[in-house]
């Protein structure tokens, strides 16, 4: 009798050692986790923009490199969403060491595509670039009527693309309320280059 209470106590004492034993060292494995701030834009105007701060902080000695997703949700039919990108002077991939913690930024944009090369162009070049280009296509098409059928055809079609192109740079810089107003929730996720291990955090983003 007393030697299988002692086989008892034995095996309680092994069971007990193994169940806290491994605890320990689940709860000690290499990890990274990630925590991000909300933001509010400035507006839903075309210059409408936001950033929001995250952390991304290397648990129980994690080593690696880690790159930063940002997904945004799927919108209901009609709602444009802000776009997001990472700025800030270093963006993704982290290479994090033991214990170390990363900030970054992700800026949040009007969806307008309005917002890219063409109007950009505009602001840039001075407000003497649409009416020269203009003056273009009239001069193609004045310089096209003196010459043979197919070479002023060529240039009539050269300047009705301009005189269009120049129609679409108008329509679009018009468009001013390209975003949605409400608030929208989309999910950061910092994934392991190597391992593809991801843990997540949500971002409410509101436009105002």
């Amino acid at each position: 009798m007393q030697r299988y209470r002692l086989l008892v106590v034995l095996g309680f004492l092994l069971t007990f050692s193994t169940v806290v034993f491994g605890l320990s060292a689940l709860a000690a494995t290499p990890d990274f986790t990630i925590t991000a701030a909300n933001v509010t834009m400035s507006s839903n105007t075309s210059s409408g923009s936001g950033s929001s701060s995250f952390t991304l902080t290397s648990v129980n000695g994690y080593t690696g490199t880690v790159s930063i997703r940002c997904n945004p949700p799927t919108p209901p039919v009609g709602v444009n969403l802000p776009i997001c990108n990472f700025g800030g002077p270093v963006r993704p991939p982290y290479t994090l060491t033991a214990n170390q913690e990363v900030t970054g930024a992700i800026v949040f944009l009007n969806s307008n595509p309005c917002n890219d090369c063409l109007v950009s162009l505009l602001s840039r070049g001075g407000h003497g670039l649409a009416p020269g280009l203009a003056l273009a296509g009239a001069l193609l098409l004045g310089f096209g009527i003196r010459r043979r059928a197919p070479r002023w055809h060529m240039l009539t079609l050269l300047a009705v693309g301009a005189l269009a192109g120049l129609a679409g740079i108008s329509a679009c810089g018009g468009n001013n309320n390209a975003v949605t107003t409400g608030t929208y929730t989309y999910t950061i996720a910092a994934v392991d280059i190597n391992t593809d291990v991801a843990v997540t955090a949500s971002i409410n983003v509101t436009v105002p």
